[in-house]
């Protein structure tokens, strides 16, 4: 049922299918731009590539300091990378994949379908540490740019990609698991195998049932008794006079 309903929505695209939508613009120049003032400000690296310094520690995501309230982390840390590769191959998968599913979701819905990826995919990085393994603070856009390629698969099953060293195109479900594998074999390396994870998992999540909650709520929105505003009130009332009047002259 979800993938129909993709595909319908995906065919009353008037975009160029060419052309880079508006949200996927304005994030990836969102995530330059701080990038920028991330060299700027010199905030320096820490090991494996985490940004350190106090506006490192404020900034990107670490599990002891949410759980002590730093709400904001889950947002600002997806706009952090550790360096210039990082920012690059993270906005890359955003352009070639994010304009297809902003077309499918439509602009707002897209903006809140990569936050909610990327601020929920990375509370599985809390996981190791509530197992006792070691980790460390959290950058970069990694689990939202997942959750986009995802949302393509799932909207565009069949779609085909290139995707080096292979010389050939590859479905984009066997790139997800391509990406899947690369996390999992990665993890403990400075890669939060964890939050890639957690990325793709909302993403699958949110496209799977977000068609079916819609649905739901549309239903029961029709089921509901629709309340009477003041000019229907009033017609109920002068045809009740008309009614009565009626009613008295035949009695008459």
């Amino acid at each position: 049922m979800s993938t129909y309903y993709y595909r319908e929505r995906s065919a009353f695209s008037f975009a160029p299918r060419n052309r880079i939508t508006y949200a996927v613009q304005r994030l990836i120049l969102a995530n330059v731009l701080v990038f920028a003032v991330q060299l700027l400000v010199s905030i320096p690296l820490g090991s494996a590539g985490v940004l350190g310094g106090a506006a490192g520690r404020w900034l990107s995501f670490q599990g002891d300091w949410v759980l002590r309230g730093a709400i904001w982390q889950p947002f600002t840390y997806m706009f952090l990378h550790a360096d210039l590769s990082h920012l690059f191959w993270n906005m890359l998968g955003l352009y070639f994949f994010g304009p297809d599913v902003e077309r499918v979701l439509s602009t707002r819905h897209f903006f809140r379908f990569y936050l909610l990826c990327g601020a929920l995919g990375v509370f599985a990085s809390l996981l190791p540490a509530l197992a006792g393994l070691p980790s460390g603070p959290v950058v970069g856009a990694s689990g939202a740019t997942l959750g986009v390629l995802v949302a393509c698969a799932v909207a565009y099953p069949e779609k085909e990609t290139f995707y080096l060293p292979f010389p050939f195109p590859l479905n984009i479900r066997v790139l997800v698991l391509i990406f899947i594998v690369m996390s999992l074999v990665q993890s403990g390396s400075g890669v939060s195998a964890s939050t890639h994870l957690g990325g793709i998992a909302v993403g699958f999540v949110y496209m799977k049932f977000a068609p079916r909650i819609r649905d739901w709520l549309e239903t029961w929105q029709k089921k509901r008794p629709q309340p009477k505003d003041h000019l229907d009130a009033l017609g109920e009332a002068v045809d009740n006079i008309f009614k009565f009047e009626d009613e008295k002259r035949r009695r008459k």
